[in-house]
């Protein structure tokens, strides 16, 4: 994350349009990057200044005349890849046919982490276009961010089945255990590390793995835990939601009907709050929002700012509003193209926002921002890993010296969600530096 993928893919572009190897190319990304970041990159570097792009995002009428615009670089938000495919193909399978000309002879994924599924609609739409296009480029920091069957949808699209298999029942077959009927999780595990080794050889020779460690020379990240104490009557109506799966509070009946639930009603508690009828919630305690204002009132330069959930976000606001008229700082909750362009002009001092919804890359990393702070957590290490990777991400981070603080509720399931990303953490590295190894030793 934040090593160049962009620009790189940019200047193999641009290269192979010169060897006449490559005409078109469509790229599809999340809705932020195809709106602005690709755009952003090719205006910043000279080389590939020439580039012609076209954004197909909006309305219906608008993404079509950008599709039919002449342009070298086309860009498309993934929300729209069904849409896509109904305007060139009609049917399915043996009777699927063309029905004007597919202009694209190369086609790029940026956070192709998000077609690892097989059953979203994303994924199908580009899969039944792969016969129309010869290469595909995939663009990822975090390829596997639940483990090695994250990889099965993303190669299938590359190479069409060929390393991993034609299907993902195939897969699973040779590299994984099925699950046990009495194992809750319901996980497939590798059957062994001859399985992990099988797999990384296997897609070693079509991917490109770096770490920003091995190619600049950047200061480390410092990650600050920030512990908060539930008083002693907070703590045991904490644990008894956590043992009876269900709450009294203030007079307000809290069900969670299993352990998935169950764990984020917890997250919940811990940050300070719970929801309890649909939309309606409860407040809990006050020690994240107290720990939050004495954070801020102690960092001079502007801060990223990360919620979870939507009463998160309305009790930060209704707290730290007061203190930012206080002291004269501007706070935005990121919501548009205008947001971003006004944080790196150095326009906000805090800028609010959900790793899902900005954590993909955009560019936050041009003002003097070099803070992070996470209200609470949640269990996607991509969520993580993406939103700290706006600053601490590769040569973002030169220059720089990045925190990142983690408010955690002491005792709680704050706890152990951060073990559990540090564990997949292990997963996410064990692929990228096997790859690496497997690249410099055969290839």
């Amino acid at each position: 994350m934040g090593l160049g993928k962009t620009v790189s893919t940019l200047t193999a572009i641009s290269d192979l349009r010169d060897s006449l190897d490559v005409h078109k190319t469509l790229v599809i990304a999340p809705k932020r990057v195809a709106r602005k970041t690709w755009s952003d990159e090719i205006e910043e570097w000279a080389h590939i200044k020439h580039l012609k792009v076209s954004i197909a995002v909006g309305t219906a009428k608008e993404r079509l005349a950008a599709l039919e615009a002449e342009a070298d670089v086309y860009m498309i938000n993934r929300e729209n890849c069904e849409w896509l495919f109904n305007q060139f193909v009609k049917g399915t399978g043996k009777k699927q046919k063309l029905i004007r000309p597919w202009p694209w002879d190369t086609v790029v994924l940026d956070e192709s982490q998000s077609f690892k599924s097989q059953s979203s609609k994303r994924w199908k739409a580009v899969r039944r276009l792969r016969k129309f296009y010869d290469r595909c480029i995939q663009l990822t920091g975090t390829p596997a961010p639940n483990g090695y069957l994250d990889l099965w949808a993303q190669f299938a699209l590359l190479d069409r089945g060929q390393r991993l298999g034609f299907t993902e029942k195939a897969f699973k077959d040779r590299w994984m255990n099925a699950p046990s009927r009495y194992d809750p999780s319901n996980k497939y595990e590798m059957k062994g590390d001859w399985a992990r080794k099988q797999i990384q050889e296997a897609v070693a020779d079509i991917t490109i793995s770096m770490n920003a460690e091995d190619y600049l020379d950047l200061p480390p990240v410092m990650y600050n835990p920030v512990v908060v104490t539930l008083t002693r009557k907070q703590q045991e109506t904490y644990e008894e939601m956590a043992r009876e799966f269900y709450l009294e509070l203030e007079g307000k009946e809290i069900t969670a009907v299993n352990a998935g639930v169950l764990a984020g009603k917890l997250l919940q508690l811990a940050n300070g709050a719970i929801y309890y009828d649909g939309k309606k919630y409860e407040e809990f305690h006050n020690h994240k929002l107290d720990a939050l204002e004495e954070l801020l009132e102690g960092i001079t330069s502007p801060v990223i700012l990360g919620y979870n959930y939507r009463h998160d976000l309305e009790r930060i606001l209704t707290r730290i509003k007061p203190w930012a008229k206080r002291e004269g700082k501007k706070v935005v909750v990121m919501k548009t193209v205008e947001d971003e362009k006004a944080w790196n002009r150095g326009e906000i001092d805090v800028l609010i926002m959900h790793p899902a919804s900005g954590g993909h890359g955009l560019n936050l990393h041009k003002c003097a921002c070099e803070t992070i702070v996470l209200f609470g957590l949640n269990w996607s290490l991509e969520l993580y890993q993406q939103l700290n990777a706006r600053l601490a991400g590769g040569h973002r981070r030169i220059g720089k010296n990045i925190i990142i603080h983690h408010i955690l509720a002491d005792n709680t399931i704050d706890i152990d969600v951060m073990a559990r990303l540090e564990d997949k953490d292990c997963t996410q590295n064990e692929i990228t530096a096997a790859v690496k190894t497997y690249v410099k030793e055969k290839l």
